[in-house]
């Protein structure tokens, strides 16, 4: 096989097709290697998928953003339209096709990112903390075959080569959940939301939604959307009947998208509390630019902001195993009621339950 790349630091060579997953700890230099190599190689070789998930788009729909590296090919206008209905066909996307890439759930957009780059793939691919792999996807038509480097804390195992930049333990971190449960009290009570989808969440509990449809449920939960069917209970109050304002003293939601949530230039300008900058590893950056901050510290710097307002139940849309365990046992000590959206066994295992619908 043909040589591809000789990381000599990290005594490692990567010949055409193999794999090589690069892990470390929370701003260790992962995008920083990643960067280093995608210097080394020849231009319009390969395709990188942007940790900060905005980064992969440009302006317009879903389909236009598709179709976007087949323009740049030259491809006939047939087969593009043929290309990316199969495409989102695949990815599920099909429904979002003529949605402006900026109005689509952020997991739509996670695997958008992936999918216009496995649409017409280049021989390299190099991903950055992607929430998904190209194998999630495979098929016996389809299968990407070519030389794949990423970012991220995946298993191992899926990978012909792994450099870690740190001694990080991929065991769970041995954290305390203590506190007890209040089966007679309701923090959360969701009725008939989307095709008969209902669960109850009691006081002082920890809880894995884990949901295969493509339904933003975060976003119901917390009445960033409005529910076309069904209600959502705040206690015995509907959240509908809330102004926001008031919801969001009651309800923390931490982002899937850091973007979404950050509206300041610093992080001094949110005056966060230094037992939390310590706690989201934020206590040496609190001068720093947001620009300045990787994409995990950002959403770190979000997970801060939201544990400020003191609220007795927080949402996560699809939180990072990598912070998470410190985090949840955080909040158990302050008797939070915790729900995750995640799919993730490592966080499930910390769960109390999962819900799958």
């Amino acid at each position: 096989m043909k040589k591809i790349l000789d990381l000599e630091p990290h005594h490692c060579q990567i010949h055409e097709g193999e794999s090589l997953l690069i892990k470390g700890a929370i701003a260790c230099g992962k995008t920083k290697l990643l960067l280093e190599i995608a210097e080394k190689l020849p231009k319009n070789q390969f395709d990188f998928l942007f940790q900060d998930i905005d980064d992969n788009f440009v302006t317009g729909t879903v389909a236009e953003n598709l179709a976007f590296n087949l323009e740049n090919d030259a491809v006939a206008h047939d087969k593009m339209v043929a290309m990316v209905q199969a495409t989102a066909e695949k990815f599920e996307l099909t429904d979002f096709l003529t949605k402006d890439v900026r109005e689509i759930p952020t997991r739509q957009k996670q695997i958008l990112a992936l999918a216009q780059i496995l649409i017409q793939p280049t021989d390299i691919l190099l991903l950055d903390e992607p929430l998904l792999l190209p194998y999630n996807f495979d098929d016996e038509t389809t299968a990407y075959t070519g030389t794949l480097i990423v970012t991220g804390n995946f298993d191992e195992r899926l990978f012909d080569h792994v450099i870690h930049l740190t001694d990080e333990s991929t065991e769970i971190p041995n954290v305390k959940l203590t506190r007890k449960i209040n089966p007679h009290k309701k923090i959360l009570s969701v009725h008939n939301l989307i095709e008969d989808l209902s669960f109850v969440i009691y006081e002082g509990e920890k809880v894995a939604l884990s949901i295969e449809s493509d339904v933003p449920l975060a976003d119901m939960l917390t009445g960033f959307l409005p529910t076309t069917s069904g209600e959502v209970y705040f206690y015995y109050e509907a959240i509908g009947n809330m102004e926001m304002k008031r919801l969001a003293r009651r309800i923390g939601y931490v982002m899937a998208n850091p973007a979404d949530m950050i509206f300041v230039n610093r992080v001094s300008e949110y005056h966060i509390p230094d037992d939390l900058l310590t706690l989201c590893g934020l206590e040496t950056l609190k001068n720093k630019k947001i620009s300045e901050l990787t994409f995990r510290q950002k959403r770190l710097f979000t997970i801060a902001t939201i544990l400020m307002l003191k609220t007795p139940i927080v949402i996560f849309d699809q939180p990072d195993f990598a912070y998470f365990p410190e985090i949840l046992a955080y909040l158990d000590q302050k008797g939070v009621s915790i729900i995750a959206l995640t799919e993730n066994a490592k966080i499930i295992d910390l769960m109390d339950r999962q819900e799958v619908f």
